[in-house]
């Protein structure tokens, strides 16, 4: 309830976006204030956290506009670029920082990924709908994809006690991959089959996707492999399979909104004010160092893509919301392998904090830029109705 009437006051009173009140209450409540939201209170909720992100990629999936020849094409490699440019950057940093080369690599997975739930709340409070604004989600999607992928590659070479050769290391990453697959294949056909024999009703619909979802969800827990991979690739399948459109896809922003403040809310309160304090030179570095990498690729690759060069820059600015994912996948490493490096764990901490509190802004900012915020019409056609009933000779129409 405090997270939903903070994200209301934020969208009300300060016009920011509600993921941002959101955040903030989590910070107001958790470990940074009042301490009501401790750590061990996030992690009893782990099961619920792992749902709600589940349903959130499916839904970023989801919004993925299909796409064909040509067009999809150059989607894929435009976001493959982004991605690689921006990991290779993050690499040579934290390389440079002094970490070895499998922590840096993985550090730079977790690093690459933008917020699947800043993007779709953010459009949705600001209405976005237009062909940029499904660039937007595609380039997302894609960049979760790619640092998902590497992170489930990364993770066995962090491992120094197990007596393994590399080659079974890829091995088993290369099996995690193939399951999280399989899982977001079955999961997609259960809904399609599903869809075609039930009713057009939503709510028969939504029952059907969040079973799926639990079913996908616990199949991974069950395999000790991420949740996030097998999400994303589901909705994404559901959405291209489905061009009759017959499945009626849940709606966080508005159908199931309790998972996406819960998600918010238990974020802030895992984060640590005192974190950004001590390592907020570094977290500024990596922001800027990720900002630089999309940047660049996105100016490479925006020409196939038919943007202005202003549009390469606003979806650069779309892109800059660092992924509350990060945080679950960071909390779970750090469980596994207690001996990653205190700086490295609070260099990244600060950097999700940071990201979390300025990320909404700029998706806003990247939709007001593309002129998708559709939302904001009605007021822009108020004010010009007004002016034109009050200019003598023009008639109002």
């Amino acid at each position: 309830m405090g997270g939903l009437t903070a994200g209301e006051v934020s969208r009300r009173v300060f016009f920011l976006p509600r993921t941002t009140g959101y955040v903030l209450f989590g910070l107001l409540s958790g470990q940074s204030g009042l301490n009501w939201i401790t750590p061990l209170n996030i992690e009893s909720a782990q099961l619920l956290i792992d749902l709600a992100l589940g349903l959130i990629l499916f839904e970023l999936g989801y919004l993925v506009p299909p796409t064909h020849g040509q067009d999809g094409l150059h989607r894929l490699l435009a976001g493959i670029v982004i991605s690689l440019a921006t990991g290779v950057l993050l690499f040579v940093l934290f390389t440079f920082w002094g970490f070895s080369l499998s922590t840096a690599g993985f550090a730079a997975a977790l690093s690459l990924a933008t917020s699947p739930a800043i993007t779709v709340a953010t459009c949705s409070d600001v209405g976005a709908k237009g062909e940029r604004s499904g660039l937007l989600y595609t380039m997302v999607a894609i960049n979760g994809c790619v640092a998902f992928s590497a992170v489930v590659l990364m993770t066995p070479f962090l491992t120094e006690t197990e007596a393994l050769s590399n080659m079974a290391r890829l091995g088993s990453s290369l099996a995690s991959m193939a399951a999280s697959v399989a899982i977001g294949c079955t999961c997609a056909g259960l809904v399609l089959l599903g869809a075609r024999r039930l009713e057009r009703q939503p709510e028969h619909h939504h029952l059907l996707i969040l079973g799926s979802i639990v079913l996908g969800v616990g199949t991974a827990i069950s395999l000790d492999i991420s949740v996030f991979l097998p999400m994303l690739i589901f909705g994404i399948l559901v959405r291209a399979i489905d061009r009759e459109q017959k499945v009626i896809a849940v709606r966080i922003a508005g159908d199931a909104r309790i998972f996406l403040v819960i998600t918010f809310v238990l974020a802030g309160a895992a984060l640590d004010i005192g974190q950004l304090n001590d390592y907020w030179p570094e977290a500024l570095l990596i922001a800027l160092t990720r900002l630089l990498g999309q940047l660049l690729a996105a100016l490479l690759v925006g020409k196939p893509l038919g943007l202005s060069h202003g549009e390469r820059v606003l979806l650069t600015v779309g892109l800059q919301p660092m992924s509350s994912v990060t945080l679950v996948l960071l909390t779970n490493m750090q469980m596994l392998y207690a001996g990653m490096e205190p700086r490295l764990v609070g260099s990244l901490m600060a950097t999700i904090l940071l990201m979390q509190l300025f990320g909404p802004m700029a998706t806003q900012t990247a939709i007001k830029g593309f002129g998708e915020a559709t939302r904001l019409a009605p007021r822009q056609q108020d004010a010009r109705g007004a002016e034109m009933a009050t200019s003598p000779g023009k008639p109002t129409p």
